[in-house]
């Protein structure tokens, strides 16, 4: 399964969340390669965060961009069970270098900010464009980076619900998780780590879970 992480606006969330999906699949016992398309390399940061601090790797992991990454994308795909591409905060090559091999496309959305839900819609025409060539590929909607304040919660409902009464087509849905924005993320990056590797309970561990659950799901029906 190849699952690429997109979304044009920067800030979205994208690497957080490609990096912890990555730590959840290979804590499943997948053979995982991640793969950083976006320029500006943030993945090879944090995992260089982790090798300085003397942890092992429990994934593969390459930077590429250009014209080749899809064949490559396909190639490696055949060598591990799992490929996780993360894609830069723009309309670029690599983004559709990547939808174009994609199972599953990841589309982390703040749904609070209006910038947000106007490229939301450029990603979805996008996705249903690619799909005419890439009839495998299927989307899931992220409400990603969710206030935890009760102010904007209402707000965050309120479109929520909206995105749940559109008449998506059926290779689209809205996840049903919802990643909120919590410090704990920022605090283990500068380890190397995902939320996934934290010992005990906590709710961004719980999400991560909750939303592997759904994905897996999503890629079954």
């Amino acid at each position: 399964m190849i699952v690429s992480v997109i979304n044009e606006k920067g800030g979205s969330g994208k690497t957080t969340l490609a990096i912890n999906l990555a730590f959840k699949m290979a804590s499943d016992g997948l053979d995982i390669m991640l793969i950083d398309a976006d320029p500006q390399k943030s993945i090879e940061v944090v995992l260089d965060y982790r090798v300085n601090n003397g942890l092992d790797l429990p994934f593969n992991s390459v930077s590429k961009t250009g014209d080749s990454l899809a064949m490559e994308a396909r190639s490696l795909s055949t060598k591990y069970d799992s490929i996780v591409i993360d894609t830069g905060g723009r309309d670029s090559k690599e983004m559709r270098q990547a939808l174009i091999v994609s199972d599953i496309v990841l589309i982390p959305t703040i749904i609070t900010s209006g910038f947000d839900q106007a490229v939301l819609n450029k990603m979805l025409d996008l996705v249903g464009e690619i799909s005419i060539t890439n009839q495998k590929l299927k989307a899931l909607i992220i409400n990603n980076r969710a206030s935890t304040n009760p102010m904007l919660q209402t707000k965050n409902e309120k479109y929520t619900e909206f995105l749940r009464e559109v008449e998506l087509p059926s290779n689209i849905k809205l996840a049903q998780t919802i990643l909120h924005e919590r410090e704990i993320y920022k605090n283990v990056i500068f380890d190397g780590k995902s939320v996934i590797e934290l010992d005990g309970d906590n709710k961004a561990k719980d999400e991560i879970n909750s939303l592997y659950k759904e994905l897996l799901e999503f890629a079954k029906n």
